[in-house]
């Protein structure tokens, strides 16, 4: 069952995927233009679950209005963003009991949770996942969004798509080269939402579930 908070007066859910009682705790916010219900983002949460992981996903305050009335909405400004991902943190860190938290996201839900880090507003967090991380606008790979990633302060996974369209492998490729503790899961024939065919977009999850299970494992271990 989903819960409810306010962000700067507006309402946004959020649900957690099973047990805490010591797991890691991944906290998943969602893309730009589908919610936290979207079967992609029930899926990590599934995967991660049985991975050994408790999940807990969020909408932003648009896709909230969003889905409440029934309309596609813009993101909200870079602001509201940010102080939505702390808001969730806030509840998190009353809800997690001991695990370690591990934040990221599907791209610009993963994005924002880059920034968030970046300026330090994130203390409690181990490590970061980014799962289709939009390193640029679709056909505009000299407009990066990169600068702040070598300030995130812990380790960060950056699983993509070959085929990305809002990631040039090797563009991505250049900048986690100068980044401390960057690591990079690329899926061949893959695409934005990692995904390697229209009609089963799904199919091969478990190759990148695995890898970040397995990440959140090591970044969690005592002394990581």
């Amino acid at each position: 069952m989903s819960k409810t908070l306010e962000v700067e007066g507006r309402p946004l859910s959020w649900v957690r995927d099973g047990a805490v009682k010591d797991r890691p705790l991944v906290v998943l916010a969602h893309g730009a233009g589908a919610p936290y219900t979207h079967p992609f983002m029930v899926r990590a949460a599934e995967g991660l679950v049985a991975r050994g992981c408790c999940v807990m996903r969020f909408h932003f305050p648009y896709m909230e209005a969003a889905q409440r009335e029934g309309k596609r909405r813009g993101p909200d400004p870079q602001r509201r963003l940010l102080a939505s991902w702390r808001a969730v943190l806030d509840v998190a860190a009353k809800t997690r009991g001991r695990g370690p938290l591990v934040i990221g996201g599907k791209s610009m839900g993963g994005r924002m949770a880059s920034m968030l880090l970046a300026a330090g507003d994130a203390p409690e967090a181990v490590g970061a996942v980014y799962l289709g991380y939009p390193l640029h606008p679709p056909g505009k790979p000299e407009k990066l969004r990169a600068d702040h990633l070598a300030d995130v302060p812990v380790p960060q996974l950056f699983v993509q798509g070959a085929k990305d369209k809002l990631c040039d492998p090797k563009l991505l490729r250049a900048v986690l080269k100068k980044i401390d503790r960057a690591e990079h899961l690329e899926l061949e024939g893959a695409d934005h939402s990692l995904a390697r065919s229209r009609k089963a977009p799904l199919e091969g999850a478990d190759v990148w579930l695995d890898a970040v299970a397995d990440f959140v494992r090591r970044v969690s271990a005592p002394g990581s």
